[in-house]
């Protein structure tokens, strides 16, 4: 097999902790949607930290279901999760509201980026990779689109390095579908046999990947699956990114 030429990352407990959001930024960016709200529907706009609960949980019900089920893979635009999400506080705001309000919203990780603490070792980890002439792109399971993701990766100091962004809220599938990661290896204009994936995940970040020709990396760094119980073994496994250049490069 050929020396791989591009690297595609998972994001979330990969390429960063993926921390629970900063009470600040959810306070901050769900007060701009709330004001959104409040200059386009009739009658009162609940609190924001109503907001927050109630679109928040929706959020974390959703994961909950597709953590259980990785068939789950179809995944409509985020502003219908928000749509279900402000129906059961009694809100339709129009289109144009609900847009609006989703953008606002979805920026909290963003501005959690911003205040969380430098991960050792992950810009180098980066660096190193880029230094071996790979390219470098990621594939995320998401509400957030591509530029907020990859707003997300600029504020953790790693947007630089990252060539490419797909988020299965706009693509509409969700790992472990295969369109999702023939989507980025298509945008890249490379073949599978010549990437490897690299993520938290068995089944989204290793079966998957598998099944197109992928070489796949789990990464224990944030989160520890045992490949142990996998249906399909990753080739590598590593405990911090900073791994990956060693292991690249014995495939040389």
């Amino acid at each position: 097999m050929n020396p791989p030429r591009v690297v595609l990352f998972d994001i979330g407990s990969t390429l960063w902790s993926s921390p629970a959001e900063d009470p600040g930024a959810l306070a901050y960016c769900y007060g701009r949607g709330r004001g959104i709200l409040i200059a386009d529907v009739t009658g009162d706009v609940p609190s924001v930290e109503t907001l927050i609960e109630a679109v928040e949980g929706h959020f974390a019900h959703w994961e909950d279901i597709w953590r259980a089920d990785a068939g789950q893979v179809i995944q409509p635009p985020t502003h219908a999760y928000v749509a279900e999400a402000l129906k059961t506080l009694g809100l339709s705001p129009s289109a144009a509201a609900l847009k609006g309000f989703t953008d606002a919203i979805l920026e909290t990780s963003v501005y959690t980026a911003k205040v969380e603490p430098a991960e050792p070792g992950m810009k180098e980890a980066l660096e190193a990779l880029r230094g071996q002439g790979l390219r470098l792109a990621c594939v995320s399971n998401a509400f957030m689109g591509a530029s907020v993701l990859h707003q997300i990766m600029v504020e953790r100091g790693l947007g630089r390095f990252l060539e490419l962004t797909v988020s299965s809220c706009e693509l509409g599938y969700r790992k472990p579908h295969p369109m999702i990661y023939r989507a980025a290896l298509d945008k890249l204009a490379i073949d599978a046999s010549d990437a490897v994936f690299v993520g938290d995940r068995l089944e989204a970040d290793v079966e998957g990947p598998s099944k197109l020709g992928m070489r796949t990396v789990l990464t224990r760094q944030y989160r520890d699956e045992d490949p142990a119980s996998a249906r399909v073994k990753p080739d590598h496994v590593v405990e911090h990114l900073s791994e990956l250049t060693v292991w690249v490069n014995s495939l040389v």
